[in-house]
């Protein structure tokens, strides 16, 4: 059988994963995403952000995102600094409070048990692994409708308010939510920054 070359220089660009290195015309956009977001870099721990990126199917909200988790992360590597990118799809997640919180979970600690715990349990026990590793996060709720229309606002905001029955002096967990449908947080909006 005779092979053909490829018509493309790097078909791994053609991946759905693909991040590239810039994005143009969203320049705007990740300088605010830096801005918002400076202090993870500046003062860690002593503040947390939450922001939203809305916006229509198709107009570059998770890819922004990505390349903005790149660029924070690699900064942050440079400075010593133990400060974590992590993307969830809430719609993958079925909208599952708990199943969010579980990748996240396993991300820092791969062993840690499927079972035997409430959502509220796994936002506190991953807090407590942030806290004994150093780590900072931020964390993006990427297709934030999906956890919004599964389990409500009070999810939303019990995630938002995590730092306020903590002890510990480092704030160690900041949000990028990304959603579409904004109608969803209209009614009763959690402490976040749109733009």
């Amino acid at each position: 059988m005779r092979s053909y070359p490829s018509v493309f220089r790097d078909e791994s660009k053609l991946d759905i994963n693909y991040v590239p290195s810039r994005l143009p015309h969203r320049e705007a956009q990740l300088n605010l995403l830096n801005q918002f977001f400076r202090f993870a870099t500046e003062s860690t721990g002593r503040m947390t952000q939450r922001v939203l990126i809305t916006g229509k199917i198709g107009t570059g909200k998770t890819v922004l995102a990505q390349l903005f988790g790149q660029t924070i992360t690699r900064t942050a590597q440079q400075k010593g600094i133990n400060l974590h990118y992590v993307h969830v799809n809430c719609r993958e997640c079925k909208g599952s409070f708990f199943m969010i919180l579980q990748r996240v979970i396993l991300r820092f600690s791969p062993n840690f048990p499927r079972r035997g715990y409430s959502a509220q349990e796994l936002l506190q026990a991953l807090m407590q692994i942030l806290e004994e590793k150093k780590a900072y996060v931020i964390l993006t709720m990427d297709e934030l409708d999906a956890l919004i229309r599964a389990e409500g606002m009070d999810t939303l905001y019990s995630l938002t308010r995590v730092h306020e029955d903590r002890t510990v002096t480092s704030q160690r967990l900041s949000l990028l939510g990304i959603i579409r449908d904004t109608a969803l947080i209209n009614t009763r909006k959690p402490s976040f920054s749109t733009y």
